[in-house]
């Protein structure tokens, strides 16, 4: 149903005068969001078989950057599904994945 118009008069024109339907009007004012990007996806496929052949290989320091790493990527999740305490548990899920980042980067460092 993309060929909507306005009633108004001056709304069926942009600034350059061309014709704008009622539809691309709308899209604008309600943005659908998506949960994760396509780069995003890709990347948490990735570091999960980084994650599965660290631990086939047993490199903890690693293994515990891509936990990390997921752990991170939790947070649309718990906003999305937990409702009024999604945003509690998101920036909770954000400490974790942060200390325990840094804690896999002194581990690897010793």
């Amino acid at each position: 149903m993309r060929y909507r118009w306005f009633i108004d008069k001056d709304k069926q024109t942009d600034e350059f005068g061309m014709p704008v339907s009622r539809a691309e009007y709308d899209e604008a004012l309600h943005p659908q969001t998506k949960l994760y990007q396509r780069g995003e996806l890709l990347a948490i496929v990735v570091v999960m078989f980084i994650l599965l052949y660290e631990w086939t290989t047993d490199d903890n320091p690693l293994l515990f950057m891509c936990v990390s790493f997921l752990t991170f990527e939790l947070r649309p999740l718990a906003r999305a599904f937990l409702g009024k305490n999604g945003r509690a548990v998101s920036n909770a899920l954000t400490g974790f994945s942060v200390a325990l980042f840094v804690g896999a980067l002194f581990w690897s460092f010793m």
